[in-house]
């Protein structure tokens, strides 16, 4: 058993660099650390308390401490608030510790130049992960269960992931414990039925072996074929974007409509397109609808996630990031920041030609003082735009005018008028109020430009 565990971490030495492993104590992350040591890996350990288990979890972190000086083996410790964390955030405390030590292990990889970061799962945990899938609902690729090699950013950081362990029972992990006398510390936790991934580890993998002796073996090599099944899938996903979707500057993404209905089996292609920036199942089964029906929809048609927006257009489905109502307060000549937008603001003397660069407009200074209001749209807005002798027009109708799309509209920058509610001096970079033009008269302007 030793051998082939052994064998198995020894492929770490092909990594490129020293590795760094995340023990936690445990007996898989124990069994893996002994055997990168006996196979002659060059790594370091890091290791995580989280004080969620009192002196167990101090007790864990001396186990490591002790094996790691025994062994020569650089050690890092981290200790954090998983709790407090966890409350800030509003998350589950098994999310807040994910979260805590990926961002950490990433830190440390950065930091230190690790090569990639080796943890201990496990065929048991990858047969518990296939399993929790099904019971939550999945596709393909949560069919494919644990990735044996991954890239993950946390914190800002690309890491490398390895799991040298994945087709390796736990069984044999403990034949191989046993066999070199490794030492381990057992979280008592991880017999509580009461979590779903242990009553699957406890009640469910137990029946499935009685029934197959070969069950994980089984599962793994399975799993093996789901992910080459996939392989092949992403090939054809990757071709058909290119095919399908261009960037243009005044949105996130396009996706040529004809394009996409001309692709095979255009529906699933477009909720993969689509399931990274929030759209579930429902909101993609209403825009596979409408384009079911006509490959020319009306213009103007919202679908939404939290974060992004899909709008209709001629011949596209152009995807927007949503922009949050902004309100800035303008105390005087600077920079600042309204949505995703920079507006630059300046008093200066009238100028003598009333060519403006794009994105800029001039209004007599007269009736402005500081502090001005910068803002979003707000339904009901109006203004008297310069052209038309003075005559109220709703900036929803502007808006239509100008040819503005939704996300446009909310990423509008407006200058209130002061003393009126509702009333818009200017629609910043594009249109101001009659009442504000520069007269031959006008000594100082204000300028507004729109910097990014």
């Amino acid at each position: 058993m030793g051998s082939l565990i052994e064998d198995k971490v020894g492929r770490l030495s092909l990594a490129g660099g020293k590795a760094l492993l995340a023990i936690s104590g445990g007996i898989d992350s124990m069994c893996l650390a002994t055997a990168c040591k006996a196979a002659g890996v060059d790594f370091a350990v890091a290791h995580c308390n989280f004080h969620l288990r009192g002196k167990d979890s101090d007790a864990d972190e001396a186990l490591v401490r002790d094996w790691c000086g025994q062994k020569g083996v650089e050690c890092f410790v981290k200790d954090f608030d998983t709790a407090s964390y966890a409350a800030s955030q509003g998350i589950s405390i098994e999310m807040a510790a994910r979260e805590q030590r990926y961002c950490w292990f990433a830190e440390l990889c950065r930091d230190r130049g690790f090569a990639a970061l080796v943890v201990a799962h496990n065929a048991n945990d990858n047969a518990e992960t296939l399993l929790l899938n099904l019971l939550r609902g999945t596709g393909l690729k949560g069919l494919c269960g644990i990735q044996p090699e991954a890239q993950g950013v946390w914190g800002g950081t690309e890491i490398k992931i390895l799991r040298p362990l994945l087709d390796v029972t736990r069984a044999e992990i403990q034949a191989y414990v046993a066999e070199k006398g490794v030492p381990y510390r057992d979280d008592a936790t991880n017999a509580d039925t009461v979590y779903k991934r242990n009553k699957i580890r406890h009640k469910i993998l137990p029946v499935l072996e009685e029934l197959n002796p070969s069950f994980l073996n089984t599962l793994s090599s399975d799993m093996a074929n789901f992910r080459e099944a996939n392989a092949v899938l992403d090939d054809w996903f990757e071709f058909t974007s290119m095919e399908v979707t261009s960037y243009s500057a005044d949105a996130e993404m396009d996706i040529r409509i004809g394009a996409l209905l001309a692709a095979h089996n255009w529906k699933y292609f477009l909720f993969r397109l689509l399931n990274p920036y929030g759209f579930n199942r429902v909101v993609v089964g209403e825009i596979c609808e409408m384009l079911s029906k006509t490959s020319s929809p009306e213009p103007g048609k919202m679908f939404e996630s939290a974060e992004y927006c899909l709008v209709t257009t001629a011949g596209l489905l152009k995807l927007f990031k949503k922009v949050e109502p902004f309100s800035i307060d303008v105390a005087g000549e600077g920079e600042y920041q309204c949505g995703d937008s920079k507006v630059k603001v300046t008093v200066e003397a009238a100028p003598e030609s009333a060519v403006l660069p794009l994105g800029t407009v001039i209004l007599d200074s007269e009736f402005l003082n500081f502090p001005l209001k910068l803002r979003s749209w707000r339904d009901g807005d109006w203004m008297k735009p310069l052209g038309m002798r003075g005559c109220r027009k709703k900036l929803s109708d502007l808006f239509v005018d100008l040819k503005m799309s939704v996300p446009e509209k909310e990423r509008a920058v407006l200058l209130e008028y002061p003393g009126e509610e509702g009333r818009i001096a200017s629609i910043v970079g594009l249109r101001i109020d009659e009442s504000l033009k520069v007269k031959a008269s006008s000594s100082k302007v204000i300028r507004l430009t729109i910097v990014k």
